[in-house]
C-alpha cells in the first residue's frame, strides 16, 4: 500500500458546504415566503385585516434557521482550518524517523529496526520475519528476558540473499518453560516517506515504504541517523 501527498486536501477539494446549500434553500423559501405574504396582503379585506402575528411568528423562524445556518458556516471554516493545519503538520513527517506501534517493518535501504518486549521470562525466543506472501525469509533470536530489546535485521533471508526493500511482518515465537506461548508487543522504526490526511488527524496517515500506520500509532519522532 502507498499513500502520497496529492491525496491530501482531497476531501476537502470534493466536499459541498452544507450551509452553502441550507442557505440557498433559506433564501428560496423566504422569496416564496414573501411572495405569497405579498399576494395575501393585497388580497385581504380591509374591513378584517389579516392577524400580523402568524407571518410575525414566520419570520422569526426565518431569522432562527438564518443564524443557526451563519453558525454551521463558522464551524465549517473552523473544521477546514484545522484539516489544513493537520496537513501542514503531516508533511513535516517526510524524511523524519518514527516508532509506531506496528508489526509490520520496513526495510528501508536494505535495513530495518524494530523493539520486542516480552510479557513474560521465556525459555527460547525469535523473531519470525514474513514477506508480504506470508513466507518465513529470516528468524532472528532474542533475548529471553522481560526487557525491552532493539532488533537490527540487515535484510538477508536465511540464505544470506539481500531483500528488496519494502513491507515486512515480525512475528514472535515466545515459549516459557511449561510450552506456553509468551505474549509480545512490538514497535516498528522508519523513516517516513509517504503521508495522507483524512477527515480528521486520528485517521491520517503515515507511510514507510509500503508500511502504513495510523497517526496515532506513533510513539516517538527519532532523528535518521539514530535509527540503525
Amino acid at each position: 500500500m502507498s499513500i502520497t501527498t496529492e491525496a491530501l486536501g482531497a476531501a476537502d477539494a470534493t466536499t459541498t458546504s452544507k450551509s452553502a446549500a441550507g442557505t440557498k434553500s433559506l433564501a428560496q423559501n423566504f422569496d416564496t415566503f414573501l411572495t405569497m405574504l405579498t399576494v395575501q396582503l393585497k388580497n385581504q379585506d380591509p374591513l378584517s385585516p389579516m392577524d400580523s402575528t402568524e407571518f410575525t411568528n414566520q419570520l422569526v423562524q426565518f431569522a432562527s434557521v438564518e443564524q443557526q445556518i451563519n453558525a454551521n458556516a463558522n464551524l465549517e471554516k473552523l473544521i477546514a482550518s484545522q484539516s489544513i493545519n493537520t496537513q501542514s503538520q503531516l508533511i513535516n513527517y517526510i524524511g523524519n524517523s518514527i516508532e509506531a506501534d506496528t508489526m509490520s517493518v520496513p526495510l528501508q535501504d536494505g535495513k530495518a529496526a524494530f523493539s520486542v518486549t516480552l510479557a513474560d521470562e521465556a525459555t527460547s525466543a525469535n523473531a519470525v520475519i514474513q514477506d508480504s506472501g506470508g513466507k518465513i525469509v529470516a528468524t532472528l533470536p532474542l533475548k529471553a528476558t522481560t526487557d525491552r530489546q532493539e532488533v537490527s535485521w540487515d535484510g538477508k533471508d536465511s540464505d544470506g540473499n539481500q531483500l528488496d526493500d519494502g513491507a515486512y511482518k515480525v512475528a514472535i515465537s515466545a515459549i516459557d518453560g511449561t510450552g506456553k506461548t509468551v505474549a509480545a508487543g512490538v514497535t516498528a522504526y522508519g523513516k517516513v516517506t509517504d503521508v495522507a490526511s483524512g477527515k480528521d488527524s486520528s485517521s491520517s496517515l503515515l507511510g514507510m515504504n509500503g508500511v502504513v500506520v495510523g497517526i496515532d500509532k506513533v510513539l516517538t519522532v527519532r532523528d535518521t541517523a539514530s535509527v540503525n
